[in-house]
């Protein structure tokens, strides 16, 4: 078939560059058309002397009329009689009446569906291009698959620009964030230790009613605290800064810590807690302070999510499976499935009566389970609507390191 002119592949090159979407403009073949009146002999010459041409339209007035297809043509040509009986015939009697017709101006993702839905033979045997009805030239698998290949290329580049944005807007959020926490820290450190001063009446003597505004600041400033600590975490995670300095662990004891703290805060909810810790519990080699950041954060969503007069249990056993494991299991307001997705993601709290009572950043799962990915701790949740929520993380993957006891036996 006839090449593309040289000034057509200049152009083809330098559409490979442009990342708008690509018509087939460039791609058209510039095909001579015969007319409806030249004999088949004229045509088969032609056929002959371009082993390349597929095939030859037939136009009236500039329009087209009909497409010749080598294959289908040569084929009724190739023998003797075949050439008796359609040589001086004019080629209109051979053409195909119904070629694929299409504007000039069509995208050529609009072409791809149109040839794959419904003319797929245009692939072997091309098809027109027309501008207002008026012959243009040929369009070819080949140029449609060079078009196609530059789109791709094109959505590629542009695929990747918008990752590398992405990934830059990621890092740049990141350390706003870690930032602005540190920067907040500092001074809010200051209110809560010059807050405990005053509660305390270290300096003498305060009035009841000034003492009462002194814990209610050191209240706010800690519940503040722990919401940019939360940020700050997690912008690390996402940076990729945070580590695990793995140590052997007391699974016990960095249960009872979280339990420490949160004891008053169920007991103000009117919340009975349940703990049954088995022993002895190997210890496990993992960051004592994320381990005690997970269970914290556990606890603290469940004494959130309960309502008065429900309860919180909390047991560490033995899996001769799984190794230790921790549950924490609430008689709260639960989750649907989307609902624990949406509160797996960062920011993604739940709307609900109780997140409404509560301030939160929603960072509290999405921080557990990125700090059991970063220690290889395992992370389950099984939840219903009105039936509560049941946490359970295994140290399947943790070392287990031998306990005071096995140590003693040897």
């Amino acid at each position: 078939m006839d090449a593309l002119s040289p000034s057509s592949s200049a152009q083809h090159e330098a559409a490979a560059e442009r990342p708008e979407p690509i018509g087939i403009d460039r791609y058209v073949l510039a095909i001579d058309p015969v007319a409806p009146s030249t004999p088949c002999a004229a045509v088969y010459d032609r056929f002959v002397s371009d082993p390349d041409l597929l095939a030859v339209p037939i136009c009236a007035d500039g329009r087209p009329l009909g497409l010749i297809d080598r294959y289908h043509f040569l084929r009724q040509l190739a023998h003797s009689y075949g050439r008796a009986l359609f040589a001086n015939k004019p080629a209109t009697v051979i053409m195909d009446r119904d070629p694929l017709i299409v504007d000039r101006d069509i995208d050529i993702v609009a072409l791809q569906h149109l040839i794959a839905d419904d003319r797929p033979s245009a692939l072997t045997r091309g098809f027109i291009v027309v501008a207002k009805g008026h012959y243009v030239g040929m369009g070819a698998a080949l140029g449609l698959l060079r078009a196609s290949l530059s789109e791709t290329a094109a959505v590629n580049r542009r695929l990747a620009q918008a990752l590398e944005a992405s990934e830059s807007a990621s890092r740049l959020k990141s350390r706003f964030f870690a930032n602005l926490s540190h920067e907040l820290r500092t001074p809010l450190n200051a209110i809560i230790g010059f807050a405990e001063i005053m509660s305390g009446a270290v300096m003498g003597p305060i009035d009841r009613r000034y003492r009462d505004y002194a814990d209610d600041i050191h209240a706010s400033g800690q519940h503040l605290l722990s919401l940019i600590n939360d940020l700050l975490d997690m912008a690390k995670l996402e940076a990729g800064e945070m580590r695990a300095e793995r140590q052997a662990t007391d699974l016990a004891g960095a249960v009872e810590s979280a339990l420490r703290m949160v004891r008053e805060a169920a007991r103000r909810a009117e919340l009975t807690m349940v703990v049954q810790i088995d022993e002895p519990v190997a210890p496990v080699e993992v960051d004592p302070r994320h381990l005690r950041q997970i269970v914290l954060n556990l606890l603290s969503n469940a004494v959130k999510f309960t309502r008065a007069g429900g309860s919180i249990a909390v047991r560490l056993r033995s899996d001769a499976d799984r190794g230790p494991v921790v549950e924490v299991a609430d008689t709260g307001i639960g989750m649907t499935v989307e609902e624990i997705e949406l509160a797996l993601k960062p920011f993604g709290q739940v709307a609900s009566t109780l997140t409404r009572d509560h301030d939160g950043t929603g960072l509290g799962l999405p921080l557990v389970t990125a700090l059991c990915d970063l220690n290889d701790v395992g992370f389950r949740i099984a939840s219903a609507p009105g039936e509560g929520t049941c946490i359970t993380l295994d140290f399947s993957e943790v070392e287990l390191l031998p306990t005071a006891a096995r140590l003693a036996a040897n």
